[in-house]
């Protein structure tokens, strides 16, 4: 009889009081030394971020509605992987506070208006099984859009901001890995089915019109701050990490949070093809 293998689950480890304080104020030089257009952009883009972040909760309750229907590995990642979101949204609330004099009063209200529907998402949340190769999509999409704000963002307001970009594009690494171990551990028997589910992830969050605060699928609302074969990409990563196949090349990845639209230097905070402005859709 096989023995199916322990994952080995791993957590960064930072504070956030420690990187950014509640009370942080961003010294004035950094805002007179940004980019043009930087600040308007990246506090747009917060706008959105942050509550996307803090969506995690709700994929989390609704996960947990079902939870004798998960393994105990997969219960344990589940929470590592919460504590580091509400952490995230903590953080980006602290961020968007610091750049834009928004409240965290304001915050609140706001995010307490959001509705939440899994209903187009069923197909990534029938079982601990689609749900852990939907988490490996959105979680590494997640670090090559981070690494983009990085560059773009979070690195010209200063070394405290620019921490909290480097903690997140860890912790989504280290998702991606949690959820890539739990699927070596005690999913081997369906890795044939990984390859056509993605394709599937993929086809659907291309179909998205919109962002249903559900936290997975989240780069529905963004798809055109990437190039279009982003998604084929981020599948090849998902794919040599389970051993299905060859990694992408290091010029392929870096293209994935370097591209821009011809006729820009930034990467703008709407759709070019609707000059929709991001903040329709937070």
């Amino acid at each position: 009889m096989m023995v199916a293998c322990k994952p080995k689950l791993g957590q960064t480890h930072w504070v956030l009081d420690q990187v950014l304080p509640l009370d942080y104020s961003i010294p004035e030089q950094y805002f007179t030394h940004a980019p043009k257009g930087g600040w308007q952009n990246f506090c747009n883009l917060l706008s959105r971020d942050v509550y996307s972040e803090g969506d995690s909760q709700a994929l989390h309750d609704y996960v947990m509605s079902r939870q004798a229907d998960m393994s105990a590995d997969f219960l344990a990642m589940l929470r590592l992987w919460l504590a580091d979101e509400l952490k995230h949204y903590e953080a980006l609330r602290r961020t968007y506070h610091s750049l834009s004099g928004v409240s965290f009063a304001a915050m609140d209200r706001c995010f307490s208006e959001r509705v939440h529907d899994f209903e187009p998402l069923q197909i990534t949340l029938q079982d601990e099984f689609t749900l852990l190769v939907t988490l490996m999509f959105d979680e590494i999409g997640s670090v090559y859009s981070y690494r983009r704000d990085l560059a773009e963002y979070y690195q010209h307001f200063g070394p405290n901001i620019q921490k909290i970009g480097h903690h997140l594009v860890k912790d989504e690494g280290m998702h991606f890995n949690n959820a890539a171990e739990l699927l070596l551990a005690r999913h081997q028997h369906r890795l044939g089915e990984v390859r056509t589910f993605l394709e599937k992830i993929s086809q659907l969050e291309g179909s998205l019109k919109t962002y249903y605060k559900t936290f997975f699928l989240d780069h529905a609302q963004e798809q055109y701050r990437f190039p279009k074969h982003f998604n084929q990409v981020i599948i090849r990563v998902i794919l040599a990490r389970l051993g299905l196949g060859q990694r992408p090349t290091s010029k392929e990845l870096k293209e994935l949070w370097q591209w821009v639209p011809e006729g820009y230097k930034l990467v703008p905070i709407f759709d070019t093809a609707t000059r929709r402005h991001a903040a329709a859709v937070s």
